[in-house]
């Protein structure tokens, strides 16, 4: 039993990625448990938005905080490993993800308004509360499930099974994840899963988040609050532009939004080859001496590339 369990004195990965997965359970438990006391306290229940938004934000608390424990008992490694280090590049990574979701989503708005399947027009409203309530809340939960699904458990399972083989796992799960969003269809649930890929790349070349979580973000915040598009199935109550969509729901993905149709998919997939073979996105030596260095009394780890991921030259 020793050998299927431990290796160099060490849980294996593909153990601590199914304790990590426990973790993730109990501290989103936690986290609802914990906004409940407080709403009880309080005497007062939010607003649906302003309750996902304080909900979010414990969850992701409470998950940083069993990845902190995870990472301090096995890697001997600080919170910064699993991808959220302020490293020199950093804010580049992050300004680079947020350019490359805002000409996703753009590129796909775009096409719709130039083949007659969408109208965009101004909606004049009070905007400025509602911005930044739901940069807060789009930010946040961008975190959390770039985290979650590109954070800890996908780093072990890259190390048991593969860069491929965790992003395929991985990547089905948030496709799954997002069965329970209203006007979901087995084409919306595809797209979440390709989605996925290119979140995943983009951590595997820098061994960082704040690209995807840039892309990721900027994604939904453009989409639903610049836009007026319906992001996930869910439709914001404010937004800068009024979006009326028609044609055929398979190329616009109609009430579940652009994510749901065929023309986001080609955009996705043109995402992931530029996330795979651009120069400009690399590994610091920051990052690579925090992710591979040896930590005290443990073995050397090898680095894992995918395609060009180790590279360090632009």
């Amino acid at each position: 039993m020793h050998h299927v369990f431990i290796v160099d004195g060490r849980l294996r990965p593909f153990w601590r990625f199914f304790l990590a997965v426990v973790l993730l359970f109990v501290a989103y438990l936690v986290a609802e448990e914990a906004v409940g006391v407080a709403y009880l306290v309080l005497g007062h229940h939010p607003g649906r938005v302003a309750a996902f938004f304080w909900g979010a934000l414990a969850s992701m608390l409470t998950v940083l905080a069993a990845f902190k424990l995870l990472t301090a008992v096995f890697e001997r490694r600080p919170l910064g490993s699993v991808g959220l280090a302020f490293h020199g590049r950093w804010w580049r990574e992050l300004g680079r993800g947020l350019a490359i979701g805002a000409a996703m989503i753009l590129i796909v708005a775009g096409l719709e308004w130039a083949g007659g399947l969408a109208q965009f027009t101004f909606a004049p409203q009070p905007l400025l509360r509602a911005a930044a309530l739901t940069f807060l809340l789009l930010l946040v939960a961008a975190i959390n499930e770039e985290v979650m699904f590109r954070g800890y458990p996908f780093q072990r399972l890259v190390e048991s099974i593969t860069p491929v083989g965790a992003i395929a796992v991985t990547s089905a799960l948030f496709g799954l994840l997002h069965l329970g969003n209203p006007h979901h269809t087995w084409f919306s649930t595809a797209n979440t899963m390709l989605v996925g890929i290119p979140l995943a790349v983009a951590y595997l070349r820098t061994r960082s988040l704040w690209m995807p979580i840039g892309i990721h973000f900027i994604w939904n915040f453009l989409m639903g609050f610049l836009l007026g598009l319906p992001v996930s199935g869910l439709t914001f109550p404010v937004s800068v532009i009024a979006a009326r969509v028609r044609g055929a729901a398979w190329l616009t993905g109609a009430e579940y939004g652009p994510e749901g149709g065929g023309l986001a998919t080609v955009v996705i997939v043109a995402a992931t080859f530029y996330l795979v073979f651009s120069k400009r996105i690399y590994m610091t030596e920051e990052m690579r001496a925090l992710v591979f260095d040896p930590a005290p009394a443990c073995e050397p780890e090898q680095p894992i590339t995918l395609f060009a991921a180790g590279s360090t030259k632009e």
